[in-house]
C-alpha cells in the first residue's frame, strides 16, 4: 500500500493546497485587472519563453516580455508598472502571433501601460509625443529634410495625412481633449522641469 512521504513539515500540506504564490509585496487583484483590461488569459502563461524569443526588441534592449508576463501572473504590480522597460514594446504582436497558449502578451503590456498611466507613470518622451500629436497630428512631424526626400522620390512634399489635410487636426485635438491626455501630459512635464 502506498504511503505519503513525510517531509517533517506540518505546514507543507497547507502550502501545497494554495496553488497561488502571493507575498506581502504582491497584489492579488493585479492579474485580474490586467486580464480585464487586456482581454487575455495572462494567468495561463507557463513561461515557455516564446514571447521573448519572438520579440524583435529583446536582442537590442533589456526588454523581456516573459518577465512582464511572470509579473502579471504573480501579482507583482509595483515591479511591472515602475519598470521603464514596460515602454520598450513596439506592439508588433510577434509574441501574440507565436504564443502556444493563445495568450496576447502584447495586450498584457498595453494593459500594464494603461494601469501605469493611471498613476502618471509615463516616460517623458511619450508625453512629448502626445503634445506633438496634439499640435501637428503626428508623433514625428514632417520636416524640410523629409519633404525634400519625398520630392526627390517623386512624391508630394506633404504626405496624405494631417500634413496635407490640416483641417483634421481639430478632430484629433477633440479626441485628445476628451480623454484629458494633453492636460495630463502638460502637467506631468511641467512638474519635472
Amino acid at each position: 500500500m502506498a504511503r505519503e512521504k513525510d517531509y517533517g513539515n506540518p505546514s507543507l500540506e497547507a502550502k501545497l493546497k494554495d496553488r497561488y504564490y502571493y507575498s506581502d509585496d504582491t497584489n492579488r487583484d493585479f492579474t485580474k485587472e490586467v486580464e480585464k483590461i487586456g482581454r487575455t488569459i495572462a494567468h495561463m502563461c507557463y513561461q515557455c519563453g516564446t514571447c521573448t524569443g519572438s520579440c524583435p526588441s529583446a536582442p537590442r534592449s533589456s526588454y523581456r516580455i516573459r518577465l512582464f508576463m511572470r509579473r502579471a501572473v504573480l501579482g507583482l504590480e509595483e515591479e511591472a508598472l515602475t519598470d521603464p522597460d514596460l515602454w520598450l514594446c513596439t506592439t508588433c504582436y510577434s509574441c501574440t502571433d507565436r504564443c502556444p497558449r493563445d495568450i496576447a502578451p502584447t495586450d498584457v503590456i498595453m494593459a500594464m501601460r494603461n494601469l501605469a498611466a493611471r498613476r502618471d507613470i509615463v516616460p517623458r518622451n511619450f508625453l512629448k509625443t502626445v503634445q506633438a500629436i496634439y499640435t501637428t497630428g503626428h508623433g514625428v512631424p514632417n520636416n524640410d529634410v523629409n519633404r525634400a526626400a519625398r520630392v526627390k522620390l517623386g512624391m508630394d512634399a506633404e504626405p496624405p495625412t494631417t500634413c496635407g489635410f490640416p483641417e483634421y487636426i481639430e478632430g484629433i485635438k477633440a479626441i485628445i481633449d476628451h480623454y484629458g491626455l494633453k492636460d495630463r501630459a502638460d502637467k506631468i512635464l511641467s512638474e519635472g522641469e
